[in-house]
């Protein structure tokens, strides 16, 4: 059992939420708020992050009915797993998410929800998530609970090594081999290649995401590539965007997309390079506007894929 933690329970996140939803989580009654913050349904840019990998892989090899009928269920089934898993993940890094000023206020760091609660929900909303998925067929369900375990290991890996931003990177774009395997019975080469695409992806946005937190998780005792680097992170930032983009060109070629994939990749490229640019690691705000442009990025593949098959799909 997770030990309480020692921090006032008003102690605020340092960036609040915005948007639409959350306004409507707090419009929320009160008792229903803490559990609704947990699953991050105020803070809905992780699960767009989750769910366009599938869309992409989708968009790649996907009939307009298959890819609208899969679309909606992996849209579904992202929600309510990246919540399960942040939640999972609060409660476990409760202790240390109430020494950092963005996390304090977090319901279980805050003492607004207790630790018991929150892990009942997650472990429900957890089991809910794969079965989504049997609107689709049983397989479907074996190949997502099988990523449930990716996604529980994930929180212990920032204790152990400074880069468990590879981590989140397979288990963030597990929907990828998910979606190959079930309309081709295999991940195949252009599967792979666009997995690693989205994984060098991946890891470039959580280490934007980790420069917010570097001095906090430095007393905290919270390893990331934030905190080894320091300033350097950008060159690893930049680096794995650049992978991805390389990646993304080899699939383009693997998967035979048309020229009108070529435009759409470099428009990617761009808005990556802005990222790299903006995301300064001394600065947590310009961090935190470059990692929240990445589901227009996520998006921005997406066309360029749906591009190149123009003339493909019917």
């Amino acid at each position: 059992m997770t030990v309480a933690p020692q921090a006032p329970a008003r102690v605020p996140d340092q960036v609040p939420a915005r948007g639409r939803a959350a306004r409507l989580v707090g419009r929320a009654p009160s008792g229903v708020r803490p559990y609704l913050e947990l699953l991050r349904l105020d803070r809905p840019v992780g699960s767009w992050l989750l769910v366009v990998p599938g869309w992409i892989a989708l968009g790649a090899i996907a009939g307009p009915r298959d890819g609208a009928l899969l679309g909606l269920l992996l849209l579904v089934y992202g929600v309510l797993s990246r919540g399960a898993a942040c939640g999972l993940n609060d409660v476990l890094d409760a202790r240390f998410d109430a020494q950092v000023p963005r996390t304090a206020g977090r319901p279980v760091a805050s003492g607004r929800l207790a630790a018991g609660r929150a892990l009942v929900l997650c472990v429900v909303v957890g089991a809910v998530a794969p079965l989504v998925l049997g609107f689709w067929s049983v397989e479907a369900v074996v190949w997502a609970a099988a990523g449930a375990p990716l996604a529980a290991v994930y929180p212990y890996m920032k204790r152990v090594t400074h880069w468990p931003h590879v981590w989140l990177g397979i288990t963030i774009n597990w929907t990828v081999p998910l979606v190959y395997v079930l309309l081709t019975g295999g991940i195949g080469l252009g599967g792979g290649v666009l997995y690693g695409a989205l994984i060098c992806w991946a890891v470039g946005t959580d280490v934007i995401y980790a420069c917010q937190d570097r001095e906090a998780d430095v007393r905290a005792g919270v390893r990331s590539a934030a905190v080894l680097l320091g300033r350097r992170s950008r060159v690893l930032v930049g680096g794995a965007y650049a992978g991805c983009v390389v990646l993304l060109a080899w699939f383009g070629t693997v998967a035979g997309l048309g020229p009108l994939y070529w435009p759409g990749l470099c428009v990617v490229a761009g808005q990556l390079g802005w990222q790299v640019r903006r995301a300064d690691p001394t600065d947590t705000g310009a961090c935190g506007r470059a990692f929240a442009t990445n589901p227009l990025c996520g998006l921005l593949i997406l066309v360029a894929v749906l591009a190149g098959r123009v003339g493909t799909l019917g």
